[in-house]
């Protein structure tokens, strides 16, 4: 089982590996790994406060509980509306459907999502 650190490190080479995956060209790999680091990312943070994981559904609220810590209703809203972008991501890799310019967005939306869960998991 993965602790807190470990998956902090994973996190950040499935970010890296996304952007590789990109630029050779392979959308499909790239989407899947960006989804991996968030997953990662949530994981952790969830791990070190001691809640509950294991699960896609408790993962996403997970990162509901962590988005509603921002004290901004515009800032929960945009981080909402980043975790339903990456969510679509780890659904693409599955159907093939997005284009390349589309998961190059959506690895952009991972990477605002995961630095601003860990700034809030940081202040909270």
């Amino acid at each position: 089982m993965a602790t807190a650190t470990r998956h902090r490190e994973i996190s950040e080479r499935l970010l890296d590996q996304a952007d590789r995956e990109l630029e050779g060209g392979d959308a499909l790999q790239a989407a899947e790994k960006a989804w991996g680091a968030f997953a990662h990312c949530v994981n952790g943070i969830a791990k070190e406060a001691g809640w509950k994981t294991g699960s896609h559904r408790r993962l996403i609220e997970n990162a509901e509980r962590l988005i509603d810590l921002s004290t901004s209703v515009e800032r929960r809203g945009r981080l909402l509306r980043l975790l339903s972008a990456v969510h679509v991501l780890h659904a693409n890799f599955y159907e093939e459907w997005q284009t390349e310019r589309l998961v190059g967005q959506g690895l952009a939306d991972t990477r605002e999502l995961v630095d601003a869960l860990r700034r809030l998991a940081a202040d909270g």
